[in-house]
């Protein structure tokens, strides 16, 4: 079924028989509903398709195979939602849950053979009306969701959300041999590896641990490479028989005296001078567990470790596991991962890799596809790769997301980008039922099994906003916590043994902490819990406690330096704000520059602004305070100082939505920059950041980093100069100077030069100051520019004794070949300009030896926010760049260019037209 040709067909009796649809269009598999119906009609036809389901509307996916037939063994991830599997038109399995992994044996008829997967409303499986939920979310206005196992994502008012249909979890089915191919004088137990996990000893010793099973009575490993095809120990009596890994196979005579022989070899990367390790294990019936699995051990002395990007290699190492059934491949890296101990001078969450501490940062993942769960592996890596660029160690699969595909999670392994996983738990109220408990944690042990085997999964919670709505919504402190998130997922992930730091939900407290690590150690509930009576001193909301969601800066308008001043230790979502698209963008998806400019394309762009359910706000509107305080209104500028102000204006900056546009840009560029660079300092007790979020889901402002189509955004450009793995940055401090922070994460020092430029009013720069530094590793240095020169000089006019001196400062870090490892400009009193003269801008094209591309910027004046505008298929590498009076500054092209998208460049600043950007010199 490989290479099977899919149909998709939609079956509702209101339908005309003649309809497309009806007809049939071609679909993938793995893959969704949404995304057959892009491929085939287009992205605008999407919704409307969606939007006239009716109560009895079926998906039906079908395909012809041809078989030798005997017995088939098929298996999914998971398909989305209330599904049945069908061969030869009769249904033999049936699921209700879009995140149960699929184990079925089917005996196939030879020759041609039809299989078809339907996807059933999930209304049509009725759930139980009480006990009814103790709180209601604002987000969700399904009150029955709460008890189906089906992603949220489609069920909240976000733009572009779509729901999730079909098999995004694959289909495939292998053939199993007859018990007559067994000619060993012992029956085989049929064994399987079910999950691959590592761990590092306290002696520095690695661990690798194979856990089998029976290819019937358990869930296989889905995602193993494999060779051969997996043999089955026991018959299953009937068809469609799917095995529940929670209940024990009962063992007859035959099986008691059965064995298996597991062969192991451990391969080390082919940067590590090793041999690999080797191992050979006979086990028997008497060794099985009482979830009648098998575990075989292998040591690999020293190993090499997995680091985090830009902390050091991401080595994996290739494990082999033979059975009678066949072979099957694994890439595993060995790191370890805990939470630093917490007491009352160390809240919050903390962590540390291989026992180094880090700042994680990085973004909420939407998914590398609006349309598609299943994307194409390559435009998952591309999106995946685009945020590493930008300084990403961490991605964080929500819970009101559908589970990652294996794609998604060896991309991450390779990239060094650390893997935050969320339960497929929401804002609701999760049920206290016994059956629907169970299943639960049946999910999520299977979830934790497989992601076992990858060094990036280091965080496993409990789901989203499960703890943070009751408080939200004025609910007692008794309905805050439920035992769902404290106690069954934690024990879950402890039960599946995966290396990872639990959290009971996003945001929680560290009291919640504390608790949900009890039950991932003990698998038992914590007995300490707050009486009713009792008044909370902390809330789970907390930005210094636990984990946070901060949006002081963002949503709720606050200066810059609420993100420091409110303690945000670990804030596992932040930084919400409208994010328009690059110029060229926006031409693409609206037909113009200035989309609220024209009737015909306004309507339009206002359904991409990035909102919340129930707000009578935007986040468009969020943007335009921060654009307001940075460009236009003095006194609620943290970072004006006494540049000359302006009257506040109004009407915003600028009367046109293409000016505005621009200004907004500008204004998302400081305001990631600076937040990041605040956090990552070592002032600041911050150890986590997670941008909302990674890619915008439909065309327009939303919130992403990067647009809908994965190219960099204005705030994915200040990230990236505040979160590279080698960064400057200058963090104003008022009467106490102008200091630049130099990073480098890095396993050894940095020896290298800063350059420090100082531009004055005039419009020229003084003579380049050189400083010589070593930036420890995994360390950061601090110079006070100010003092750089042996004197004071009030760069950041602070004091304002005068009239002001200077106009810029750039710091650029320079390693001994002279190359530039990193840059960075402070304007002089804050980013606005009252009536700033043109800067008279040139630029021109420069190719390498390499053959790689870049433009060259010049300026006569002071440029601010310098930015490329490129066509489509070419993305700049930095942007929004404040170039000195006479510097030159080199800004890297990548992707697709030809010589009409090079002729067709323009170099634009703030405030001033674009010029175009000159051929190559000669």
């Amino acid at each position: 079924m490989r290479d099977a040709a899919w149909t998709l067909r939609r079956l509702d009796p209101s339908q005309d028989p003649g309809d497309a649809l009806a007809r049939g269009i071609p679909a993938r598999v793995p893959g969704t509903v949404s995304g057959a119906l892009r491929d085939a009609l287009g992205e605008d036809r999407v919704a409307t398709v969606l939007a006239t389901d009716g109560p009895d509307t079926v998906w039906e996916y079908r395909t012809r195979f041809t078989t030798a037939g005997g017995r088939h063994r098929f298996m999914s991830t998971g398909v989305a939602t209330v599904a049945q599997l069908l061969v030869a038109d009769r249904v033999v399995h049936e699921s209700h849950s879009a995140f149960a992994p699929w184990d079925v044996i089917v005996e196939l008829p030879s020759g041609p053979c039809e299989i078809a997967l339907r996807v059933l409303p999930t209304a049509s499986v009725s759930v139980p009306r009480k006990p009814r939920a103790r709180w209601l979310s604002p987000l969700v206005s399904d009150r029955s969701l709460r008890w189906r196992r089906t992603p949220l994502i489609g069920s909240i008012d976000w733009p572009g959300a779509l729901p999730v249909l079909g098999p995004w979890g694959g289909l495939r089915a292998v053939p199993l041999p007859s018990s007559a191919d067994d000619d060993t004088p012992h029956p085989s137990l049929g064994l399987v590896p079910r999950a691959v996990r590592t761990r590092v000893g306290e002696d520095g010793s690695g661990v690798v641990t194979v856990e089998l099973g029976p290819t019937a009575g358990t869930t296989p490993d889905l995602y193993a490479d494999t060779a051969g095809s997996a043999g089955a120990a026991t018959e299953l009596a009937g068809v469609g028989c799917s095995a529940d890994p929670d209940v024990p196979v009962a063992r007859g005579a035959a099986v008691e005296h059965a064995r298996e022989t597991v062969h192991i070899t451990v391969e080390p990367p082919y940067e590590v001078d090793a041999q690999p390790v080797t191992a050979e294990r006979v086990v028997t019936a008497s060794d099985a567990t009482s979830r009648e699995t098998f575990s075989v051990d292998v040591t690999v002395p020293d190993p090499a470790l997995w680091w985090p990007h830009g902390m050091g290699e991401q080595l994996l190492y290739r494990v082999r596991v033979r059975t009678g059934q066949g072979e099957c491949t694994y890439a595993v890296g060995f790191r370890s991962v805990c939470a630093e101990p917490r007491d009352r001078d160390h809240r919050g969450l903390a962590l540390r890799i291989n026992d180094v501490p880090v700042f994680a940062r990085g973004a909420v993942w939407a998914g590398a596809d609006p349309f598609e769960v299943a994307a194409d592996p390559q435009r998952t890596r591309d999106v995946l790769e685009r945020l590493h660029a930008g300084g990403s160690t961490m991605i964080r699969v929500p819970g009101t997301a559908c589970y990652e595909t294996e794609d998604f999670h060896r991309a991450c392994d390779e990239l060094g980008l650390m893997v935050w996983q969320d339960v497929a738990l929401g804002p609701q109220d999760p049920p206290d039922d016994p059956e629907w408990r169970a299943g639960l944690r049946h999910e999520v042990r299977y979830l934790a099994s497989r992601l076992a085997s990858h060094p990036s999964t280091v965080v496993i919670s409990g789901g989203t906003e499960v703890i943070q709505a009751p408080v939200l919504a004025g609910r007692p402190a008794e309905q805050w916590r439920t035992d769902v998130v404290l106690r069954d997922v934690p024990r879950a992930v402890g039960e599946a043994d995966a290396d990872v730091v639990v959290v009971p939900s996003s945001p929680c407290s560290d009291a919640d902490l504390d608790a949900a690590q009890h039950a991932y150690e003990t698998g038992e509930a914590s007995g300490e819990r707050a009486a009713s009576s009792s008044v909370p001193t902390v809330a789970p909301t907390d930005a210094a406690d636990g984990v946070s969601h901060y949006f002081g800066v963002g949503a709720y308008g606050r200066p810059l330096e609420d993100a420091v001043v409110r303690g945000v230790r670990f804030a596992a979502e932040a930084l919400a704000f409208a994010v328009p698209p690059e110029p060229a963008a926006v031409r693409e998806q609206f037909g113009t520059d200035g989309p609220q400019d024209d009737g015909d394309s306004a309507d339009a762009w206002r359904a991409g602004v990035a909102h919340d359910p129930g707000a009578e706000w935007t986040f468009e509107d969020t943007t335009a305070i921060y654009v307001h305080r940075l460009f236009l209104d003095r006194d609620s500028d943290p970072d004006a100082g006494l540049a000359t102000p302006g009257q506040p204006a109004s009407d915003g900056a600028g009367a046109g939505h293409v000016e505005r546009l621009e200004y907004e840009r500008a204004a998302l560029a400081h305001v990631f920059q600076r937040t990041f660079a605040q956090w990552r300092s070592e002032e600041s007790p911050c150890r986590g950041a997670l941008v909302l979020s990674a890619l915008s889901m439909a065309a327009g402002p939303g919130w992403g980093v990067l647009d809908a189509s994965g190219r960099p955004t204005a705030a994915w450009y200040g990230m990236r100069r505040a979160c590279a793995p080698v960064a400057v940055s200058f963090l104003p401090a008022g009467g106490d100077g102008l200091p630049v922070h130099v990073w480098n994460d890095g396993p050894t020092p940095l020896t290298a030069t800063l350059r420090l430029t100082v531009a004055t009013v005039h419009g020229g720069c003084q003579q380049p100051l050189d400083i010589p530094v070593t930036v420890p590793a995994r360390g950061e240095t601090v110079i006070r520019a100010d003092l750089a020169d042996g004197t004071f000089r009030d760069l950041d006019h602070a004091y304002g004794f005068g009239e002001r001196e200077y106009d810029a400062v750039s710091a650029q870090l320079v390693n001994p070949s002279g190359r530039v490892l990193a840059r960075d400009v402070h304007l002089t009193g804050g980013p606005r300009r009252n009536d700033a003269p043109d800067p008279g801008l040139d630029a021109h094209w420069v190719r390498t030896e390499q053959g790689e591309w870049s433009v060259a910027v010049t300026a006569f004046g002071l440029a601010r926010f310098v930015a490329l505008d490129l066509p489509r298929g070419a993305v700049a590498e930095d942007g929004y760049v404040h170039v000195l009076p006479g510097e030159t500054v080199h800004v890297p092209v990548s992707g697709a260019l030809t010589d009409e998208g090079r002729a067709a460049t323009r170099v634009r600043a703030l405030g001033v037209p674009s010029v175009p950007v000159g051929a190559e010199s000669e």
